[in-house]
């Protein structure tokens, strides 16, 4: 009984494309290596994404700093090469929320980028050296 609730469950989650879905960087540390923006870390954490059927909306980012921050930073978000958006910026602990980003991906591979915009302060004296935290994508599958 209960497999068979599991499976009807999961039909219907599917036939409307309702069903929510989530990606995740998991905990993660950059070292820097960029030398002519100092202020942005190279190279980016890359997060690669597989849509195997329909589309998938997602709306929503979250990045969670690392404690490990020393300075504020702010994260850059690009997907497939292009930009589509940045984050607050955030203190050591802190997390910040795009929760407008309205980025449909298509059926196939897509890799999504993220990069660190630093600002003076804190142990930063004009370069950033690193970051970390945890990023994480939400949205929702839709037909077709």
């Amino acid at each position: 009984m209960a497999c068979v609730l599991a499976v009807a469950w999961l039909g219907a989650a599917s036939a409307t494309g309702k069903h929510r879905v989530r990606y995740s960087t998991g905990e993660f540390v950059v070292n820097c290596t960029s030398d002519s923006t100092p202020q942005i870390c190279d190279p980016p954490k890359k997060l690669k994404v597989r849509v195997r059927h329909g589309k998938v909306r997602i709306k929503r980012l979250r990045y969670v700093a690392g404690t490990q921050h020393c300075s504020p930073g702010r994260v850059l978000v690009s997907l497939d090469g292009e930009r589509i958006g940045h984050t607050d910026y955030v203190n050591a602990g802190e997390r910040a929320t795009v929760d407008d980003l309205k980025v449909t991906l298509h059926r196939g591979r897509h890799k999504f980028g993220f990069r660190i915009q630093g600002k003076m302060g804190g142990c930063n004296a004009g370069q950033v050296v690193s970051w970390g935290g945890k990023i994480t994508l939400r949205g929702r599958k839709l037909s077709g």
